[in-house]
């Protein structure tokens, strides 16, 4: 959220308070900072850090001091950017015991209610709960138990794109969620206007808002969440608690559902039943225990909910712009698959390019352009530079996919970029080993997102044909590559003609109601 001339004016007086922050502590070494971007006088860095699309930016910094760290600095908290890979996984990875905690966001924790989320719990015995919970109910093993409910909901996604496609994108988000809800929950959501789906969009749309490095001043002057609601500058109050409602509900409703069907001892199968049995057996305190279980669950919810409904609004958008890409993706599913049924999971070994278009998909536009920040535990060294205990370090994910001497041509969608002789080529990078973060923070979900996103693809692609809407004129409307700001990407709503690809199609479409 940028802020206006009043904010910055009438917060002054507490940066003088916190100035002694630029200098805190003696410096323990001789080697330099990394290079750091020019600012302003007391805001220090802080436009860049809220500007849209500052990945870009970072990058072009990163070019131009010939450097793979850049920093910036705001109000005595220095921001260190990675812009490549090989300096990621040195970091991330093999120094995951001092880069594995986050930065504490008053604004997404205090305020909004974000704190129970795995992403930004700090390092620690709740992080390890919650982490190893939410690894054993949908890590590659305990998933093998919902690969039919994956299944049904992409056959549902077809149905409901028949009967009205203009609407594509919220046929997307009611899928996912009918996916996570289902896996962690045993809830069957509703065919329209259901509120768990409501529930998610509001509270992840404040996620979004809060977790931009310098989106609000609050997470840089922590004092500022004991400001009275009237006072100037003190609007983010007002923000919080409009969005602290639906993240709240997040956590809680969804869990006293759970809670009060297991008395009833009828809910299904599901993540919820075997973490809470699980969590009875531990010698733990039963209100942590309660609180692990629905802290875990709840992080599902938030990630399962949105993350997917970015990946593949990006792949419709690019069987829009890249028609050539879809035709070859369908004629490898005709050949394989056949035209008497649709894909499933054992079909994904003897599909290489709708691999490909799957991993094309997560790199183009990745949903997160930049990595959830990571906070540096102790002082350290790398490649000549000195970091500091304390400087926040964030992957800038968007430049990692898309480094020329890695991708050629990286604006452009090219899955056979990931082919060679006719099978996936192991030389080139799988961006997976970005797109899902780094180190002991690598998102415990994408076991989950990447079986959604395969199996949405390889779905669609079998049975629908992706054209550019026409528009009032007669003449075709091409989509812009736009995409909304915040920390998660998602494009633009844009036209796009969906239709299915020949009577036969439309006839399985409606048929695959029988494997539900």
């Amino acid at each position: 959220m940028a802020l206006s001339l009043l904010d910055i004016a009438i917060c002054s007086a507490a940066l003088l308070i916190f100035h002694w922050l630029s200098n805190r502590g003696s410096r323990r070494s001789s080697l330099p900072l990394p290079p750091c971007l020019p600012g302003l006088p007391v805001i220090g860095n802080l436009r860049d850090l809220q500007a849209d699309e500052n990945w870009l930016t970072f990058l072009q910094w990163g070019k131009a001091y010939n450097s793979d760290l850049i920093r910036l600095r705001s109000l005595g908290t220095d921001f260190v950017f990675v812009n490549t890979l090989e300096v990621a996984v040195d970091l991330f990875d093999k120094r995951s015991s001092i880069y594995n905690d986050r930065p504490w966001y008053t604004m997404l924790n205090d305020l909004v209610g974000f704190g129970w989320l795995i992403t930004f719990i700090p390092y620690g015995d709740l992080w390890k709960d919650t982490r190893r919970s939410f690894h054993r109910e949908i890590g590659p093993v305990g998933l093998k138990r919902f690969t039919n409910i994956e299944l049904a909901a992409s056959r549902q996604l077809l149905r409901r794109l028949r009967s009205s496609p203009e609407v594509f994108m919220k046929h997307i988000r009611h899928m996912a969620g009918r996916i996570i809800m289902r896996i962690a929950y045993g809830i069957e959501i509703k065919e329209e206007n259901d509120a768990y789906i409501d529930i998610a969009e509001e509270a992840m749309q404040a996620f979004s808002a809060c977790t931009n490095a310098g989106s609000f001043l609050v997470d840089l002057i922590p004092i500022m969440k004991y400001l009275p609601e009237w006072s100037p500058g003190s609007g983010f109050k007002q923000l919080a608690k409009t969005w602290r409602a639906p993240v709240t509900a997040m956590l809680d409703r969804p869990f006293e559902f759970v809670k009060k069907h297991t008395e009833l001892d009828d809910i299904p199968t599901c993540a919820a039943v075997s973490l809470r049995e699980d969590m009875k057996k531990r010698d733990v305190d039963p209100a942590y225990a309660d609180y692990v279980a629905k802290a875990t669950l709840a992080s599902m919810y938030a990630g399962g909910a949105d993350t997917t409904v970015s990946t593949l609004s990006s792949f419709i958008l690019a069987m829009t712009l890249y028609p050539d890409v879809q035709v070859r993706a369908q004629e490898e599913i005709d050949r394989v698959v056949g035209a008497g049924r649709l894909p499933d999971f054992s079909d994904r070994n003897s599909l290489p390019y709708v691999e490909a278009v799957v991993r094309e998909s997560l790199r183009w536009h990745p949903v997160l352009p930049i990595n959830v920040p990571h906070r540096l535990l102790q002082d350290d060294e790398y490649n000549g530079y000195f970091l500091p205990k304390g400087t926040v370090v964030i992957g800038n994910i968007w430049a990692m996919l898309h480094d020329p001497m890695v991708y050629p041509d990286p604006g452009a969608f090219k899955p056979e970029r990931f082919l060679k002789d006719g099978v996936l080529d192991p030389t080139v990078r799988d961006p997976t080993v970005a797109c899902f973060g780094f180190g002991r923070r690598l998102c415990p979900g994408r076991f989950l997102a990447k079986e959604s996103v395969w199996i949405t693809v390889a779905s669609l692609l079998a049975t629908y044909k992706f054209s550019k809407a026409i528009g009032p004129d007669g003449k075709p409307l091409t989509p812009k590559e736009d995409y909304i700001p915040g920390s998660l990407s998602h494009p633009k709503p844009f036209a796009c003609d969906m239709r299915p690809r020949s009577v036969e199609c439309e006839a399985l479409i409606m048929a695959s109601s029988n494997e539900d």
